[in-house]
Parts: C-alpha cells; sequence; structure tokens
C-alpha cells in the first residue's frame, strides 16, 4: 500500500510542477507528418536515381547465406532479377514508401522473383512453412546515392543496396564466374597465422571448426565478383574477417586481415564420405538393398501409419543436443510430426577410397533403438552396415565436388548403393 501512495503523491506533485512550468518550444523544426513525408520523398528519390539499379545483398535465415537480387525503382515500380531466376528473368511490380515508426520500403505487389525468397512453401529452403525466411517490407535506417541500409521489419536481417556497376545480366556472370570457380569443392581450410582449421560451405555460408577448442563459427556471405562478403564482420581466434577475396592460386585472402585465407582441399574419397552427409533414396539401391526396404515400408511403416521422411548417410547433426554423429540418420513422420534418430556405425577407412562399416546398436541415438525394435529399421540399416562389416569400394562423378557416391559391397555384389550430395525429402519416393 505504501507503494501505490507514494506513487500517486509523486504523479500528483508532478502534475502541479508541469502546470507551473513555462511551455517549451518543440524541438523540431517541422511537424512529425512532414518529416515523414520527407525522409519518403528524399529515399524516393536515392532509389530512383540509380538508373542502373541496385544489388541488394539479402538474407534471410543466415543457415542459407545470402542472395543477390537486382532492383531498380521508378516513382512507383520496382523491376527485380534474382540469382534463384538467373541472368535473364525480370519481374516488375509495385513498392510503395510508408510511415511505421520511420520510413518503411514494402514490396508490396505480388513479385515472383522476389517474394520467392518469402514464400514459406518454398522447398529448396528449409522445412515448409518457413522457407529461405526472407522479408517483404523494410525499414530504411540511411539513404545515400553510396548505399541504402535496411532492416527487415520482420525477421531483423541487417539488408545492403549498393549502386549496380553493371547490367544485372552481367553481374549475374561475374558472380557466378566467382561461384564456378570458388564452390567448385566439398572441403575447405581456413587458415590463420599459418594454422589450418577444417572448413566447410553449404549454401552460402562457410563454417570454420577450431581444433582447439572444437567449436563451430559460422560465417554467412554474398557473393560478389571479387569473392564473398560476409554478412558481419566476424571474430576468430582474435581475427577480422570480412569477406575472402578469390585469386587463381587458390589461396583467398580476408581483405581486413591478409594473416587469414580460405583455401579448398580435395581429401581421399572415402574420408569425404564419412565427412560428409549424403541423401539416401530407394532408387539409390541395388534391388539387394531394396528388397529389404520394402520390408520395413510392408511390413512395418504401412502397417503404424508411418513413412521415412529422410535418411541420410554419414556425419550428421539433427540437434545440437544430440552432436554430429555418425551412421543413418532419419526422420520418421506421422503424420503430424518427425521423429528422429540415428542408427550408429563405426567405420575404419581403407587406403583412398574404401570404407568399412560395422553397425553399433550401442551407440544408436534419441528414436534409433526404439525404430529398430518397432519399426523394422534393421532392414533400413542392413544394406549399409551390420554386425559383421560390410566393406565398399567408393567411385564418384567428381573427386573435388562430388554430387554423388557409389559404394560397392566388396562382399556382396550385387549391394549396389548411391547415395548424392543433395538430401531429399521422402526417399521412399525418390
Amino acid at each position: 500500500m505504501k507503494k501505490i501512495i507514494s506513487l500517486g503523491l509523486f504523479a500528483v506533485v508532478a502534475l502541479l510542477f508541469a502546470a507551473c512550468t513555462p511551455t517549451v518550444d518543440d524541438v523540431f523544426d517541422d511537424s512529425s507528418a512532414n518529416r515523414a513525408a520527407k525522409s519518403q520523398s528524399t529515399t524516393r528519390e536515392v532509389l530512383t536515381s540509380q538508373t542502373g539499379g541496385w544489388i541488394m545483398h539479402y538474407y534471410g535465415n543466415l543457415t542459407y547465406g545470402g542472395q543477390n537480387i537486382w532492383c531498380k525503382f521508378d516513382n512507383t515500380n520496382v523491376t527485380v532479377g534474382s540469382e534463384a531466376y538467373g541472368p535473364d528473368s525480370t519481374f516488375t511490380s509495385h513498392f510503395k514508401l510508408e510511415q511505421s515508426s520511420g520510413t518503411v520500403l514494402s514490396f508490396d505487389e505480388y513479385n515472383p522473383v522476389f517474394h520467392y525468397y518469402s514464400d514459406p512453401s518454398n522447398s529448396d529452403y528449409g522445412t515448409l512453412g518457413k522457407g529461405f525466411n526472407g522479408d517483404l517490407e523494410f525499414r530504411v535506417l540511411s539513404a545515400t546515392k553510396d548505399s541504402v541500409i535496411l532492416q527487415g521489419k520482420k525477421h531483423g536481417d541487417r539488408i545492403v543496396m549498393v549502386p549496380a556497376q553493371s547490367s544485372w545480366s552481367d553481374y549475374y556472370k561475374q558472380i557466378q564466374a566467382v561461384a564456378d570457380s570458388m564452390e567448385s569443392y566439398n572441403n575447405y581450410a581456413v587458415v590463420v597465422d599459418n594454422d589450418t582449421l577444417n572448413a566447410s560451405l553449404n549454401y552460402n555460408v562457410i563454417t570454420v571448426t577450431d581444433k582447439a577448442t572444437g567449436e563451430d563459427t559460422d560465417m554467412p556471405f554474398t557473393l560478389t565478383p571479387s569473392g564473398y562478403e560476409l554478412y558481419k564482420p566476424v571474430t576468430f581466434r582474435g581475427k577480422t574477417i570480412t569477406g575472402f577475396t578469390y585469386s587463381t592460386d587458390g589461396k583467398w585472402l580476408n581483405p581486413a586481415d591478409k594473416s587469414v585465407a580460405l583455401m579448398p582441399i580435395i581429401p581421399p574419397i572415402n574420408q569425404q564420405f564419412v565427412l560428409g552427409a549424403w541423401g539416401v533414396s530407394l532408387s539409390g539401391l541395388s534391388a539387394f538393398g531394396q528388397a529389404y526396404w520394402n520390408d520395413s515400408k510392408t511390413n512395418y511403416q504401412d502397417k503404424y501409419g508411418e513413412e521415412t521422411r529422410y535418411a541420410i548417410l554419414g556425419t550428421y547433426e539433427f540437434s545440437a543436443n544430440y552432436g554430429k554423429n555418425f551412421g543413418l540418420s532419419f526422420a520418421s513422420f506421422d503424420g503430424s510430426a518427425s521423429w528422429w534418430g540415428t542408427l550408429a556405425m563405426d567405420y575404419k577407412l581403407i587406403g583412398n577410397d574404401e570404407v568399412e562399416l560395422t553397425y553399433n546398436a550401442a551407440n544408436n541415438v534419441l528414436n534409433g533403438n526404439y525404430y529398430v525394435k518397432y519399426y523394422g529399421y534393421a532392414n533400413i540399416v542392413y544394406p549399409f552396415a551390420w554386425t559383421t562389416a560390410r566393406r565398399f569400394k567408393i567411385t564418384t562423378d567428381d573427386p573435388k565436388h562430388p554430387t554423388y557416391l557409389i559404394l560397392t559391397d566388396e562382399n556382396e555384389p550385387k549391394n549396389v548403393i548411391k547415395v548424392t550430395a543433395r538430401i531429399k525429402a521422402w526417399p521412399y519416393r525418390n
């Protein structure tokens, strides 16, 4: 009660004080409405001033890194091109500037080239209902002839636009040339003061693992004609990293500190297999494996109304709580939710292109043992590994950037398995 009374007395005193206080002039020279109108007018003038358009470094879920979107504004419409649609497809739609705690740029009319990144049903990224997780409305943080800085109104990502220095078609070809040169590998190393650390590239994100701590550091980036430009500077081992500049010598330096470099490496194909995550599908199995998989589906999965949604062979992390595990990871869908697990394996590398795989049920993760017991998943794992080791010879289409691996069982030649770098949902349908 005392606190309520004290606050009430304070309010009365404040009101009396306010009544006796002389009127203070507004610190602004103009009304809020006029200031808002002026801000919108200035922003529109900046947007339309670049007759060649702007290159937008666009981000949604940072897991996927950034994408280049070309935007050319006139007074009411914007013409858009994007990496997803290539150099020759553009689309024009309406945009607007409005007031909402500052100036907001809104792509308010459907534009397939732009809305691709905000479409929640986009199956190229993420899960159904999220997609790339991009925004359509952006707060304008600053707008000058040199750059426009935006912030996604819903997801909060920082978006930078810079003037286009060439046509969209030419710019697209430049960044694709960089992509072809820098992304034609599966494995990389980040070199810091001559210390070499393992790194990987997934979507437009570099992930480097600090061997001293085991911790991963993600570096989302956007392609530019000169290399990779990070979403924001990253501090790693006391170094500031802003990106990596392409050069033909295969040592791509960090512009902010040239003691840091990104380098492509080509490990033996069996190492690439055990370190990677590879998609498995029914069609990728020979008749030997298909017989076991179909038995699991017919006698167990169909009976209980579930279907394998993902099957992933190799090293995979489906949850930070369970870390990275080697084996056959899966998700089973019951009509409303997916249930994850890993059927664990031990591996032994032999030479550069052979591997032995042994099923190790004691190390199964999360729902692994449950699905072996009740859903016939022993048949799912059997073509890959069992309590007696299976020894495979591994071949591929491209050792430096495999799109697939073929595993041939040396003790059971009829057991041939093709796994793919691209992981697709619903392996029984592919």
